[in-house]
């Protein structure tokens, strides 16, 4: 537990490092909140022995600096069992840098790659449980009902050492 505590306080520092970088390069550059967003959806992993999924919850706030997009997430899902409690679930504490393509005023991409916490408890003897440093690449599509406020979709790919996670979540979202 006290290592998953010392990922998350590296974590914040390197969040704060990174916008205190983008904002010192340039003096006359203002970091700004971007945008927040949250979602629901489902999420994949595998890994040796061991696959499986379920539903999972992202939400995310994103600083903008000059164009660069600082993104801090928080990411968590479970398997969804009928009968009797989750066998398994996992949390994610990331940062990532990023970068928006606006293609209309209605439609726009953002790529993030990044480092974060992953952790993960199982019931289940074929799934290792244990917390790890994460490599997580996001990739979100938006759509816009006006210049403030949308919905899409937040995919992320999260690489450690115990299983991959792949993570698809329909968001909405709101611009600064």
């Amino acid at each position: 537990m006290k290592k998953q505590y010392l990922y998350l306080v590296v974590i914040l520092a390197l969040f704060f490092t990174c916008s205190n970088w983008t904002y010192s390069q340039n003096s006359k550059n203002k970091i700004k909140f971007h945008s927040i967003s949250s979602g629901f959806g489902g999420f994949y992993f595998k890994k040796s022995n061991s696959e499986g999924g379920g539903a999972s919850f992202v939400l995310n706030g994103t600083l903008e600096s000059n164009k660069n997009l600082v993104n801090l997430c928080f990411l968590t899902g479970s398997e969804i069992v009928v009968v009797g409690g989750s066998t398994y679930n996992f949390n994610e504490f990331s940062v990532a840098y990023g970068r928006q393509l606006q293609l209309k005023k209605w439609f726009s991409l953002e790529g993030f790659a990044g480092i974060g916490s992953y952790q993960q408890n199982s019931k289940n003897s074929f799934v290792v449980s244990g917390s790890t440093i994460s490599f997580p690449l996001k990739f979100n599509v938006k759509f816009f009902f006006n210049e403030k406020i949308g919905i899409g979709l937040n995919n992320e790919y999260s690489f450690n050492q115990i299983n991959n996670n792949y993570s698809t979540n329909l968001m909405v979202h709101y611009n600064f």
